[in-house]
């Protein structure tokens, strides 16, 4: 499953580089798998690959950062503190190999959920491979609904199986507005319950190709 690799980094988190935080206005670059703090604002990188040319710079802006892969493999970034609004906008380039997402991302504990609310992808990406449970339009358009099982798979508590979530927009955009709680909403009526947020992050995940994206602004 394409989401195997990413959930490596939470599962695994002490593997990680040692934590970067950071309390000035200064930009962080990471180019390892970490996860840390750089001017209050929460981020992680992973990849299941070398490559080159692979980072992620964290703005010291609100949630704004810039991401770089080449033939990192399954390449994921993600920066912010969470909340119930996620807005952005963001330039990009290049591929996301077999699949990409860009969006915001996130666990929730109690039942363990996984999920992704997605805005814009590369050519091939935005597939759930779940099964649709419905749709709904909120912020100017209209999101399609999945879940999908993961069976034994590692996760922020270790191998388990649990659920993941997506809302996948069917017209791709590179800035706007998120309004993350009502997502939760709308899965709630739907059956799909969560539980305590974990946390919720502006995310962009690429499954290879050689890219780049750009955030002017970003906040959560």
């Amino acid at each position: 499953m394409k989401f195997v690799f990413a959930l490596f980094a939470l599962a695994f988190a002490g593997s990680f580089e040692p934590l970067v935080n950071t309390t000035s206005n200064e930009q962080c670059t990471v180019t390892s798998n970490q996860q840390g703090t750089c001017n209050g604002v929460k981020y992680e990188l992973w990849m299941s690959g070398g490559g080159s040319g692979c980072s992620c710079t964290i703005k010291g802006e609100g949630a704004a950062f810039k991401a770089n892969w080449n033939n990192c493999g399954d390449y994921l970034c993600r920066v912010g503190n969470g909340g119930s609004t996620a807005t952005y906008a963001y330039t990009k380039q290049g591929s996301g190999g077999g699949y990409s997402f860009i969006g915001v991302y996130g666990w929730t504990t109690n039942p363990l959920i996984e999920y992704y609310i997605v805005d814009d992808w590369f050519s091939g990406g935005g597939n759930s491979g779940g099964t649709q449970k419905g749709s709904f339009s909120v912020d100017g358009g209209t999101y399609n609904i999945f879940q999908h099982t993961q069976n034994n798979q590692p996760s922020i508590q270790g191998t388990a199986t649990f659920e993941q979530f997506f809302s996948i927009r069917t017209a791709q955009r590179t800035s706007g507005t998120i309004s993350v709680s009502q997502h939760f909403d709308k899965w709630n009526s739907l059956g799909m319950k969560m539980g305590s947020l974990y946390e919720a992050k502006l995310l962009v995940e690429a499954g290879g190709g050689s890219g780049s994206i750009d955030y002017s602004s970003g906040s959560i």
